[in-house]
């Protein structure tokens, strides 16, 4: 089914190409506008009003900063519904109807449905929720990734459970991109590089009425620990399960997707339970850009920002598409495409937001934009090249990180 949407979405869009982004002359009226394709809704509406906030921010920040081109900018909204399918419909409208010369926002599924047609508009897109290893080797030009792979987080949950003592884990799956992604580089590292078993790798929909028969098979399966890669919407009915039937002596390792206040509640209600998490975290120390951002969201929005919750990000992706359109010059897909790894990458004058890098474009100098999260340095295929990762685990009710981790460099990433 994905792919006969995608494919006719490209039939429908091929058409709309000339209108999607416009000839890039500066003098052109009108904002300058970038999408916001997200899931508000479905599985990963828990962060929806986190990344949107973040995204907002963002967009505030250019327009404070004199706009991109002279012109102010407007962020695009389109709830994808956490689904592939919304993501093809929200797509369409955002380049059918509104025009957008750039997009951010969309998580793992919905960019691999919306993959070809990208390219085909020549959309400028940044991926700030996709882990997909899908991505490992196919973007770098039209795409661009700033979070680490799937393939990173499946060696870093290996790690961690090597590095433990774990030597026999059950899994239990979610059938979905973004979670059997990071589960199946967990899966082949874990057996093949460490000599560890799976004793029952258990795959499941989302949407079912009960978890119960799942959660038994795994945690009953007799392993060290369960490594749950699920999304949000799955993971709570299955984690009131394991507390249900008195499994919490079993420890857990968690995906990402996992990384929710909700969930260090339940997990941290139970005596005794423990969760451990392989994840992204944020390198903030003498960080000027996360320093300028922490008061600004929690603004917004109410509370500081999250571990892993992405919203730090989806900022970022924003701040970057402001500054390449600015080196282009023009709004024009190709040419911002091209100078996103211009303004990400050294050489180039160390900025940490819109309005010195802004500063440093129109006095003639390079730019080396350092986020919020870590330096944002991408390689040929527009991947992080050297992504700042962690253990999280459960303290005081919430996440924290327990410590930085190095991807272990004798473990061969699979192909």
């Amino acid at each position: 089914m994905k792919r006969v949407l995608v494919a006719l979405l490209a039939v429908g869009l091929v058409a709309a190409a000339a209108c999607s982004g416009d000839s890039g002359d500066a003098a052109d009226e009108g904002p300058v506008k970038y999408g916001f394709l997200n899931g508000q809704s479905g599985d990963y509406g828990p962060w929806g009003h986190w990344a949107l906030a973040a995204a907002e921010v963002a967009v505030e920040e250019l327009n404070a900063g004199g706009g991109v081109l002279g012109r102010s900018v407007e962020l695009v909204v389109e709830d994808n519904g956490s689904t592939p399918e919304g993501a093809v419909s929200g797509f369409a409208e955002l380049t059918e109807v509104d025009g957008i010369h750039a997009l951010g926002g969309i998580e793992s599924d919905g960019m691999i449905a919306i993959f070809d047609t990208v390219h085909e508009l020549q959309i400028p897109t940044i991926c700030s929720t996709c882990g997909t290893t899908e991505l490992d080797s196919t973007g770098g030009d039209m795409v661009f990734r700033i979070i680490p792979s799937d393939t990173d987080n499946g060696i870093v949950g290996a790690q961690v459970a090597r590095d433990e003592g774990y030597r026999n884990v059950a899994m239990l799956v979610e059938l979905s991109e973004g979670t059997e992604s990071p589960a199946n580089v967990f899966k082949a590292v874990f057996t093949e590089q460490m000599g560890g078993t799976i004793t029952e790798d258990v795959r499941f929909n989302a949407g079912e009425t009960t978890y119960a028969a799942q959660v038994a098979q795994a945690f009953e399966s007799g392993p060290d620990a369960v490594y749950i890669a699920a999304g949000f919407e799955t993971g709570v009915p299955i984690l009131n399960e394991w507390q249900r039937r008195g499994y919490t002596d079993v420890p857990m390792i968690f995906t990402t997707d996992l990384l929710s206040p909700e969930i260090a509640e339940i997990v941290s209600g139970v005596p005794g339970a423990s969760a451990i998490v392989g994840a992204t975290a944020y390198d903030t120390v003498n960080n000027p850009a996360w320093d300028a951002y922490v008061p600004r969201f929690e603004e917004k929005i109410g509370d500081p920002p999250e571990i892993a919750f992405y919203d730090a990000w989806q900022y970022d992706q924003y701040i970057i598409l402001g500054l390449a359109t600015a080196k282009a010059g023009t709004t024009d897909g190709a040419a911002v495409a091209a100078a996103i790894p211009e303004i990400a990458n050294p050489p180039g004058v160390e900025v940490f937001s819109y309005a010195q890098g802004l500063a440093e474009l129109e006095a003639g100098n390079d730019i080396d934009y350092h986020g919020t999260t870590s330096n944002l340095n991408l390689n040929s295929v527009g991947n992080l090249l050297s992504p700042v990762m962690a253990v999280i685990h459960v303290q005081d009710g919430d996440w924290a990180v327990r410590e930085n981790i190095e991807l272990d460099p004798t473990l061969v990433k699979p192909s």
